[in-house]
C-alpha cells in the first residue's frame, strides 16, 4: 500500500508529520497531489494552541484530523473518482474549504469533492494561486459592495493589512476606487500595502484619517480586524458603508446611524472565478503575501512566525 506524508496536530502546541495510506477518491471526487498549501493564520493559531476557531465548536479534539486545518491548496489531479470530469494532470486549486471533519490539505495528497476545486492555468506560479480560497472569501465582500453601493470613483479604506486586507485593497483598486488607504499597527505591513497599490497608510487608530463628518473621509471601508475598537474606529471614519469581513471575536455595540453595515455574504464559486480573473489579468498579486516557504516538518515554527507577526502567510511545499 502506497503511503504519503501528512501533518497531524497531536496535542496543544504539538505537531508531527506521519505516514498514512494515500486515500482513494469516491464518486464525484478527485485525488489531488498537493504542490503547495498555505497557512490560514486564524485557523492555524487557534487549533495549534488548542482553541476552537468558533466558540460554539467546543474543545479542540486531539489528535486533530490529519492534514487539518490546511485548506488553501494547489496541485494536480492524480486520479478521479466515478463521474468526475477533471482529467489526470490538470492543475487545480481548492476554492472552498473541504470541511474540518475530513482530512485536510497539509499533506502530499488530499481527496476533494470535484465541486470544491477549480482549474487554473498551468503557467501561473503556485505562489500566485495557492491562496485562491482566501481570495474567494474576500471577493464575496467586494462583489457585494460593487453591486450594492458601487466602488468606482469612491474613497475606500481597509482596516487590518494581514492576508485578507492586502487582497481587499488590490480588489478595490481593480474596481476603480479613486483612493484606497490601508490601516495597520505594523510599519512593515503598511509598507507592503503601499507596494501593492495603497495610496496612503495609517497606524491603527490614527487621528490623521478624516472622521466621517469631515471632507476626505472614506466612503467605504472593509474591516479585516474584527475587534470592537477596530470596528468602532471604522464606523467613526466612514461615510457610506462598513463591510465586516473579519470573524467578530467579541460583542460590541454598532454605532451606525446613517451608515450601512454589510455582513459576510458567504462562499461562492463566482467569487473564486472573479478572484482568478484578477490574478490572470495581473491585477491581484498573491505572491507577496507569502513571507516564507517551509517544509511540513516546520509547522510549529510557521505558527510561531504567524503568532509573533513575523510572517503574513507561510507556504508549505510537501
Amino acid at each position: 500500500m502506497e503511503t504519503m506524508r501528512t501533518l497531524v496536530i497531536s496535542g496543544k502546541e504539538q505537531a508531527e508529520v506521519v505516514r498514512v495510506p494515500i486515500p482513494e477518491p469516491g464518486p464525484g471526487q478527485v485525488l489531488v497531489q498537493v504542490k503547495a498549501v498555505t497557512t490560514c493564520p486564524q485557523w492555524d493559531l487557534h487549533i495549534y494552541h488548542g482553541k476552537p476557531m468558533f466558540a460554539h465548536q467546543g474543545p479542540v479534539p486531539f489528535p486533530y484530523i490529519p492534514g487539518q486545518p490546511g485548506h488553501e491548496m494547489t496541485g494536480t489531479i492524480a486520479s478521479a473518482g466515478e463521474g468526475a470530469r477533471l482529467a489526470v494532470g490538470q492543475t487545480v486549486c481548492a476554492w472552498r474549504d473541504p470541511g474540518q471533519l475530513r482530512p485536510g490539505c497539509y499533506a502530499e495528497y488530499v481527496v476533494m469533492d470535484e465541486a470544491d476545486v477549480i482549474e487554473v492555468p498551468q503557467e501561473l506560479h503556485y505562489t500566485q494561486v495557492v491562496s485562491l480560497e482566501l481570495a474567494m472569501c474576500i471577493a464575496g465582500t467586494i462583489i457585494r459592495l460593487k453591486r450594492t453601493l458601487g466602488i468606482e470613483g469612491k474613497r475606500c479604506a481597509v482596516n487590518g493589512l494581514g492576508p485578507a486586507g492586502l487582497i481587499a485593497l488590490q480588489m478595490l483598486k481593480a474596481e476603480g476606487a479613486s483612493e484606497v488607504v490601508g490601516i495597520d499597527p505594523l510599519a512593515s505591513r503598511r509598507d507592503l500595502a503601499k507596494s501593492l497599490g495603497a495610496d496612503r497608510t495609517y497606524e491603527a487608530g490614527s487621528d490623521e484619517l478624516a472622521a466621517r463628518t469631515e471632507a476626505g473621509a472614506p466612503d467605504i471601508a472593509v474591516d479585516c480586524v474584527g475587534y470592537p475598537a477596530a470596528v468602532s474606529y471604522m464606523m467613526d471614519h466612514t461615510k457610506e458603508a462598513v463591510a465586516l469581513f473579519a470573524v467578530q471575536r467579541e460583542d460590541y455595540v454598532l454605532n451606525h446611524s446613517g451608515l450601512s453595515v454589510i455582513g459576510y455574504p458567504g462562499h461562492f464559486r463566482e467569487s473564486a472565478e472573479y478572484a482568478l480573473e484578477l490574478i490572470v489579468a495581473g491585477k491581484l498579486e498573491m505572491r507577496p503575501l507569502i513571507s516564507k516557504e517551509l517544509p511540513l516538518e516546520a509547522y510549529g515554527e510557521a505558527v510561531r512566525l504567524l503568532r509573533d507577526q513575523e510572517a503574513i502567510k507561510i507556504c508549505f511545499v510537501p
